[in-house]
């Protein structure tokens, strides 16, 4: 789609037919404190000689009524205490997009009386507010746009643990210093050869150094790749402790862990006894965001920052129309809340989605809750990151509560790790300067001389 259909969007406000929806479905129910608000964009077609919106009107009623329980039916008394137990609709509004299809931005409220009975409610969440309401009839999909948690659901979350100011000081990083990392390549290395390119790109200065989202490892073979690389990165001045001795070298050092649910928590026992200082995993396939707090319950050793990688989040957001699954902004909320410390966000222009135009609003609904920046998750700018758009990354979204990560441009440049790394630094260096156009960064970087050379092959 050249123009996304709600974000920037300006829709209609037809007060008459606003109210007279919210008096309708809202008949027999009643409104409560501790509730979450979910944000849906709600796309109906229209019906032949149907009234205006009347078709968004039944899909809400729908809504209602399946997503959490009808207004009591009989026969009989209503119970005490059910109307606690439904949902209610606090806003709609419209827009007309065409003349088959009709949309609104749609508010519903959902007690946490009907789903929260678990020590972290976040698939009864889920289950509440994007099952039968989200995509499950014919007639009409509703995607979730966003959540507004109340104070008492959110004290519930884990929050940061390794918010991006710490990241920072446990890696002696400045606060006006990009971080760089890196992710192995090829995908699929032997031990060994795994650990050398691991080590060379953290004596070359990356900080934070990830195994690509493809290495699937065994138990057996998980421990040897992090036991051999942990190895080899002490012997070379590294510490990879929670608390690092003065004068000592850090680095992050995050291996793939990605199992069935069931094993997860097994196979990141096994990295971090021998010696990763960091996890990456996929919290789609592993067993969702909360799979992070049930590491850390292991005990404080297994307290590591972890990388909750994107994979398998399209399956959720990544619909070219915009109708079914979230937006992306909530699930980067959701990680956020449940203690991921970093978060790949696609750079400008990369060909990963998230999208351009989606981009500005996980930050802005990050920055809403206090989860944005040095007090928040660590965002990842990754996916054809490279000299040629670093510093354009940094200037577009910013060095604070960020970390750059490039994997082909430093493992494929063609004069090895080292002169990938420093050609990422003194695209960064340029960019400190103002410059950031292809044609200045090669005037730059033989304008330094030899020093610039690595920058200069690169482009």
């Amino acid at each position: 789609m050249d123009k996304h259909p709600y974000i920037g969007k300006t829709f209609l406000r037809v007060k008459s037919i606003e109210d007279r929806i919210l008096v309708k479905v809202n008949k027999g129910r009643g409104c409560r404190e501790d509730a979450v608000i979910t944000t849906y964009y709600l796309t109906s077609r229209t019906k032949r000689g149907g009234a205006l919106f009347s078709r968004l009107e039944y899909a809400v009623d729908m809504m209602l009524i399946h997503g959490t329980t009808e207004v009591w039916p009989g026969p009989g008394k209503e119970p005490p205490g059910y109307r606690n137990h439904m949902s209610w609709l606090k806003e709609i509004r419209f827009s007309k997009d065409s003349k088959r299809v009709e949309s609104a931005i749609v508010k519903i409220a959902t007690p946490l009386e009907f789903f929260d009975t678990c020590p972290m409610p976040l698939a009864q969440l889920r289950m509440a507010t994007q099952s039968e309401p989200f995509n499950a009839f014919v007639d009409f999909t509703a995607r979730v746009i966003d959540y507004d948690f109340p104070e008492k659901l959110k004290r519930r979350f884990l929050g940061q643990v390794w918010p991006h100011k710490r990241i920072r000081e446990y890696l002696k990083i400045s606060k006006d210093e990009p971080i760089i990392g890196t992710i192995v390549k090829p995908k699929w290395l032997p031990p060994k050869l795994f650990a050398e390119s691991v080590t060379r790109a953290a004596i070359a200065g990356a900080s934070f150094i990830k195994s690509d989202e493809n290495l699937h490892l065994s138990k057996q073979e998980l421990a040897r790749y992090a036991a051999v690389t942990s190895k080899m990165l002490r012997e070379n001045g590294f510490d990879l402790s929670m608390e690092p001795k003065r004068g000592k070298k850090r680095v992050l050092f995050a291996p793939h862990i990605t199992t069935n649910p069931s094993g997860i928590l097994a196979h990141a026992r096994v990295a971090v006894d021998n010696g990763a200082n960091a996890l990456m995993f996929s919290t789609h396939f592993a067993g969702d965001f909360e799979i992070i707090s049930k590491i850390y319950e292991m005990g404080d050793r297994y307290k590591v920052p972890v990388y909750a990688h994107t994979a398998g989040m399209n399956r959720f957001c990544g619909d070219p129309n915009y109708t079914c699954g979230d937006d992306p902004k909530v699930v980067y909320l959701l990680a956020a809340f449940s203690g991921a410390a970093f978060m790949q966000l696609p750079g400008m222009g990369s060909f990963l989605r998230p999208t351009d135009v989606e981009k500005k609003p996980i930050i802005e609904r990050l920055k809403k809750d206090g989860l944005e920046g040095n007090k928040g998750m660590t965002l990842t700018i990754a996916g054809g990151l490279g000299p040629r758009n670093i510093g354009s990354n940094i200037k577009l979204l910013g060095a604070e509560g960020r970390m750059f990560l490039a994997g082909t441009s430093v493992f494929h440049h063609p004069d090895g790790i080292r002169s990938g790394v420093d050609a990422l630094k003194l695209a960064v260096e340029a960019s400190q300067k103002g410059i950031y156009e292809i044609t200045k960064l090669k005037e730059y970087a033989v304008s330094i001389g030899e020093r610039g050379y690595p920058l200069l092959r690169a482009l």
